[in-house]
């Protein structure tokens, strides 16, 4: 299932991703300038400096902005590396008691927190992760408090014999505080495959 929300495109290719719109811009007013210096057409010129301000308000309103996606992601990275770390704590403190976790998509009825807490556990115990590569980190603003993360990892735990590919959306929300919670967990996929139970 596709738990992927729609994107805004301001959102997506401003705020939160300057590059593609800003080369755009800095290639157009290079382009401009080129033919003035062969025409010398004052308008030309003109038309390269608004590109030129342009590609600088971009990048000055994707330093400024601080989006709800950008701030997910990064509650979402550093539960990685708690989780790399097997703080199980630090893991915990950044979700919510009322969460629950879905197998294959957010969008499947869900287990209570306990089950969400037992397998996370488990991580500083059974499945202690020994090596972790991020794959996939991406993030999609869905609200003024709320986005959804999409996390990939290659990850080897003391009971595997190689790195397992999995794959896993978080929903968060805005506490108090503005602090940012986990308040639903998908286990999309297991070595390519819907897992069909949580890991323990």
């Amino acid at each position: 299932m596709n738990d992927q929300p729609p994107e805004s495109l301001l959102t997506r290719y401003v705020l939160e991703n300057p590059w593609p719109v800003g080369i755009f811009l800095f290639l157009a007013g290079f382009a401009l300038i080129v033919v003035w210096l062969n025409r010398g057409e004052n308008r030309l010129l003109i038309a390269a400096g608004v590109c030129s301000a342009l590609m600088g308000l971009t990048f000055l309103l994707a330093w400024l902005v601080v989006t709800p996606g950008e701030q997910a992601r990064d509650v979402v990275h550093q539960m990685v590396t708690n989780a790399e770390r097997g703080d199980v704590d630090g893991i915990l403190a950044s979700i919510s008691p009322d969460a629950s976790i879905h197998l294959g998509s957010l969008k499947r009825p869900g287990q209570n927190f306990s089950q969400l807490e037992r397998s996370i556990r488990s991580l500083g115990g059974s499945n202690r992760i020994t090596k972790n590569t991020i794959t996939k980190l991406r993030a999609w603003t869905t609200g003024t408090d709320s986005a959804v993360v999409q996390l990939g990892c290659r990850t080897e735990t003391g009971q595997s014999w190689t790195a397992v590919p999995t794959s896993w959306m978080f929903k968060l929300e805005r506490g108090e505080g503005d602090d940012w919670v986990v308040t639903r967990i998908a286990f999309r996929s297991l070595a390519g495959k819907e897992p069909t139970r949580l890991l323990r």
